[in-house]
């Protein structure tokens, strides 16, 4: 027993000087040293060591893994972000005042309009934490014969539109999910193409965890992008100088409508001008004290030829703009 003890003590010993004869490399000597700088972030989960993607003008960012890409390539599911601001929207055919109403709908957790061919079934309200989404599927477009295999969120942030959709290449789908295909020769050949009766059950199959691998996989691997998801708190309250931009019409007369443009106040009645006129905001009354600065307090004030009209904006949402007309009181109505 003792010459047991006697040679394992030697090996011990052996060991140490040989750790101290043959030093650490310059590697690890550099990887010991970052490590005990405090600069070294730990791998919490899987995700930590996906690829990231970031943009600064829309404030967001996501993480996305290797079996995804940001390019067309073969074989590989596609990522893309589609990011455009909320003032160029009217030149690419979108209403922006119907824009504003729908990131006042996101706002209160109601999905508002849809902008694709989306699955009706698909359609939800996704939370991002500090603000919500519109998800949703897109199964096909335009003609019968179209198949498209597009998870898709689209959010507003910092006055920007983002769209992210996670694309599955149709073969490696079709080919393995048939229960939900037919064959329409008159159309579209021997192609297969929707039975658009199941389309419906396919979504549920997947939403199930029940569908064929590849497009699981699809399935799945959007949802766990979308959880990586940071938005930064970077978005300002709008004021009341940018939310009373766009066209009002009065609720006791139709026929009266007023719109505001930049800083120009313009009145219509059954679509004649009646008057033009430049207005501003301000934090109180009356404006010809020389202390009182033109910013965006609640105040609307509109200086016409014939004199100075004053209000009090007693609301003033995406949606509708209640105004006291001062010094009278009586309230003006409008809905956008």
């Amino acid at each position: 027993m003792n010459n047991k003890i006697l040679f394992l003590i030697i090996v011990i010993i052996g060991l140490g000087l040989a750790g101290w004869y043959f030093p650490k490399s310059e590697v690890d000597l550099a990887e010991l040293e970052f490590n005990n700088s405090g600069q070294a972030k730990a791998v919490e989960g899987e995700t930590d060591l996906w690829q990231f993607y970031e943009n600064k003008q829309a404030g967001f960012s996501l993480k996305y893994p290797y079996s995804v890409s940001m390019d067309e390539i073969d074989g590989n599911l596609l990522l893309t972000v589609e990011i455009t601001k909320i003032s160029d929207l009217d030149y690419l055919g979108f209403n922006k005042e119907e824009i504003l109403k729908d990131i006042q709908s996101l706002k209160n957790g109601q999905y508002g309009n849809e902008y694709d061919w989306v699955l009706l079934t698909s359609k939800k309200v996704r939370s991002l934490g500090s603000l919500n989404g519109q998800e949703f599927m897109v199964l096909s477009r335009f003609e019968i014969c179209d198949v498209t295999f597009e998870r898709k969120l689209l959010f507003y942030h910092n006055d920007s539109r983002v769209i992210i959709t996670l694309k599955e290449d149709k073969n490696n789908i079709i080919d393995n999910s048939s229960k939900y295909f037919i064959i329409n020769e008159e159309n579209c050949q021997t192609e297969k193409i929707w039975d658009f009766d199941k389309q419906d059950q396919f979504y549920q199959d997947l939403v199930n965890s029940e569908g064929f691998f590849t497009a699981q996989e699809w399935f799945d691997s959007f949802d766990e992008i979308i959880n990586t998801i940071e938005i930064e708190d970077m978005e300002v309250s709008q004021t009341y100088s940018q939310l009373i931009q766009g066209t009002w019409k009065s609720l006791d007369d139709a026929n009266s409508v007023i719109e505001f443009k930049d800083s120009v106040k313009t009145d219509l009645y059954s679509g004649v001008e009646m008057d033009k006129s430049e207005f501003g905001f301000y934090d109180s009354l009356p404006i010809s004290d020389i202390s009182i600065k033109k910013n965006d307090g609640k105040y609307l004030v509109v200086e016409t030829p014939e004199g100075v009209f004053e209000y009090e904006v007693m609301k003033l949402t995406f949606d509708s703009l209640y105004l006291i007309h001062l010094p009278r009181g009586n309230i003006l109505k409008y809905q956008r």
